[in-house]
């Protein structure tokens, strides 16, 4: 038998954790932590390690299919079958109905190959279609507007400086459990209680005492009411003179608006809406604005609710109005060894609002269309209707909002083909399931994320086994299916695919290595001799390079893109946002409650569900809920409820958890599989997105979290019954 260990890094998320793969018999059979990595010096979760379970999960698709059937019918075909069919098919309806009749629909696990990324983009260019769609509208799409309209750009974003902070307010994110999201930090736990450790402080502004939370001081909000919250935050630091009025003064436009704005929101006005105490409110505040160095975190959870974009901006005026921009400890630019966001912004990678939507006239955001439009696009008749699509990697049946409604969408289509790992949700719909390669199968380097890290780094990584079964690499498929269709390739610019039909084409190990050795990393092809490129990577640094163990600062002037070198803070939307903000009902009576989703350690969206380490027999989705509230309800540990919205009902086991504050439920997402993967089947559980009905126009974010639902229980016994009506007697009694 022949062992060999090779070192490689982690793509399932952000903070790319150093790791050490066993390899016996070119078969991958462990995984763990490198303690010796620069970058993550040893940290890993349990995701990471389970990944070797999904390289040679008995589930995993490893040879294409052909649909012969209803949904999740199929049988084996080759490729060869595959791919004319596919490229015939877009090829007729490209010239039946024009290049708006194909879409693409990119998902999370391929974001992470910087060829897959990267030539996902490429295709869409090729067959002319602007409908490129993705999972950002699940995610970040808010954070993404928010930067475009303060900054002017989105691909180079500031991350929070927490290594020299002295205050971090963190509002919607769970680190502990989830790392950290558009920064890149495995050592996110140890920055953190660093700050306390210096004698400074970290706030976490959440719905649920999270496991973040419980570490440091947690604000327990109302779920959704965060601008609230932010707004007299604001109040307290203009009202006191706590601001840095040089820097208003410099680099902002529209700051004497908010002044008058901010005067209609102390604290004492916003604690019906948000829980929080007055005291607490102005207490964070002058805490803040008496730091010598202080920043405001959001993330996911500030991002998926009905008002993320005002939200995202109302975060960035406390780091802006304090002067903690471009600052140490404050909201900063990352130095980055690559140009990666020159690179997004020149080739429209990182557009917002470059494109809409058909029929919502919904906006790109980072260079993706929402997901919750795609089944309006494809089942409303008209020039532009989607009739053809290509899905990389992607569930969104599962993962983006109303998934009934796409089903049905996905069965209308003409064509859909899918490259992934396993048969999903999603896909069973498809005529052609493609298999995919995982990140173990593939060479790779984070190109796209090169600007986002806490201590700038950067590495390479050879693949660590060859492609099991008949898996390809998703970039190889999308330029064989452009190929066939006589389009010379899946390249962006149009001489690109000219000289590829004549045998010249640039592959993605070209354009990574022309873009490290022109960065600012580079060796600049021998004129930097202390420069890097792929080779001296691969042969000289296997685990990578730490550029900066602190983040270099540069000037104001250079981070900011408007037209003026200023920040608008009276952006007319803002405005607007702000007035439908106002508007919006204290409560809600017929859906009393608030819905948010859960991070759990063991879960990754949707598609780790079938690793038996993540997914032991045991384990269960549930409900969160306060037992106080339960009890009103009528309901015990593992009961049986109705979980109730706009958008939608499903049934729901509840859990009771005392870290949920009263009138917030928590429901993991990612759950309810119906796909080849037996685990995730047999674990059972409910959709939460199908819960989801609204969308942000703004920005075209769905609204996954803050959302007004009913509970009630599915079947109630007698005892549960009587318990339900002491518990509602005594609140009687206590209110009179």
């Amino acid at each position: 038998m022949t062992t060999v260990e090779k070192s490689t890094y982690c793509r399932i998320c952000e903070p790319q954790c150093g790791l050490i793969a066993t390899v016996e018999n070119g078969k991958l059979v462990k995984l763990r932590a490198d303690k010796d990595d620069p970058h993550s010096k040893g940290f890993f979760c349990t995701k990471g390690v389970a990944m070797a379970e999904v390289v040679n999960d008995p589930d995993r698709l490893l040879t294409p299919m052909k649909r012969v059937g209803g949904p999740g019918e199929f049988e084996p075909c080759s490729w060869d079958e595959a791919l004319d069919a596919i490229a015939a098919s877009f090829q007729r309806l490209r010239s039946a109905h024009g290049p708006t009749s194909l879409a693409v629909h990119e998902g999370n696990p391929p974001y992470f190959s910087y060829a897959a990324a990267f030539w996902g983009k490429n295709f869409a260019a090729a067959l002319g279609t602007p409908w490129f769609y993705g999972v950002n509208s699940e995610d970040g799409a808010s954070r993404v507007a928010a930067f475009k309209m303060l900054y002017g750009h989105c691909a180079h974003m500031p991350i929070p400086d927490i290594p020299r902070t002295d205050v971090l307010l963190m509002i919607g994110a769970n680190p502990w459990v989830s790392k950290m999201s558009f920064v890149h930090d495995p050592r996110v736990r140890e920055h953190m209680t660093g700050v306390v450790e210096r004698g400074g402080r970290v706030f976490v502004v959440d719905p649920r005492e999270t496991q973040t939370a419980k570490v440091f001081e947690h604000v327990p909000i109302r779920a959704g009411q965060d601008a609230f919250f932010l707004l007299s935050l604001l109040h307290v630091i203009l009202g006191e003179d706590l601001y840095d009025k040089e820097f208003v003064a410099r680099w902002t436009t529209g700051f004497e608006v908010w002044r008058q704005i901010v005067k209609r929101f102390p604290p004492e006005a916003t604690s019906e809406r948000t829980g929080i105490a007055p005291e607490v409110v102005r207490e964070i505040a002058r805490t803040i604005g008496n730091a010598r160095r202080a920043v405001v975190y959001g993330r996911t959870g500030t991002c998926t609710q009905e008002f993320g974009t005002l939200t995202n901006v109302l975060q960035d005026f406390v780091n802006i109005v304090t002067g903690n921009f471009q600052r140490e400890g404050g909201w900063l630019w990352a130095w980055s060894p690559v140009e990666t966001a020159y690179l997004a912004e020149k080739l429209n990678f990182a557009s917002f609002g470059k494109v809409r939507t058909r029929v919502d006239n919904l906006p790109d955001s980072y260079g993706f269309l929402p997901s919750s439009a795609l089944a309006t696009e494809i089942l409303t008749p008209g020039e532009g209707q989607i009739r053809g699509m290509m899905m990389i990697g992607s569930n969104p049946v599962v993962t983006g909002p109303q998934g009934q409604k796409l089903t049905e969408a996905l069965e209308s289509l003409e064509m859909f083909a899918a490259i992934d790992l396993y048969m999903n949700e999603t896909n069973k719909h498809a005529h052609y399931l493609l298999p995919a390669t995982t990140m173990y199968e593939r060479e790779d380097a984070p190109i796209q994320f090169a600007n986002r890290y806490m201590r700038p780094s950067f590495r390479v990584t050879d693949k660590v086994i060859e492609p099991m079964g008949q898996a390809r690499e998703e970039w190889e498929v999308l330029d064989d299916v452009c190929k066939r269709m006589g389009l010379g390739g899946a390249h962006m610019f149009g001489i690109e695919r000219w000289f590829a039909k004549r045998g010249i084409e640039m592959k993605p190990r070209h354009m990574a290595d022309l873009l490290i050795r022109t960065g600012k990393g580079g060796d600049l092809f021998g004129l930097r001799r202390s420069g890097w490129s792929w080779k001296k990577y691969a042969e000289k640094a296997p685990r990578g390079v730490v550029f900066h163990e602190e983040m270099p600062i540069g000037s104001v002037r250079s981070v900011i893109k408007t037209k003026d070198r200023k920040i608008p803070m009276a952006d007319p939307r803002f405005i607007a946002e702000l007035e439908r903000l106002e508007a919006t009902p204290v409560e809600i009576a017929e859906y009393p409650l608030r819905m948010i989703g859960l991070r759990e350690m063991n879960s990754h969206n949707s598609w780790m569900h079938n690793s038996p380490r993540l997914m032991p027999d045991k384990r269960r989705h549930h409900l969160h809920i306060n037992p106080e509230d339960a009890a009103v309800l009528g309901l015990a540990e593992d009961d049986l409820a109705n979980l109730a919205s706009e958008g939608g009902q499903i049934e729901v086991q509840v859990t009771l958890n005392p870290e949920m504050i009263r009138g917030t439920v928590a429901l993991p997402h990612g759950w309810g599989h119906a796909g080849g993967w037996q685990r995730a089947n047999a674990a059972g559980g409910s959709t939460s997105n199908f819960l989801a009905s609204r969308v942000e126009a703004l920005s075209g974010i769905s609204v996954l979290n803050g959302i007004p639902v009913r509970l009630d229980p599915v079947a109630r016994s007698a005892d549960v019954v009587a318990a339900a009506e002491d518990v509602a007697a005594d609140a009687v009694a206590q209110r009179t």
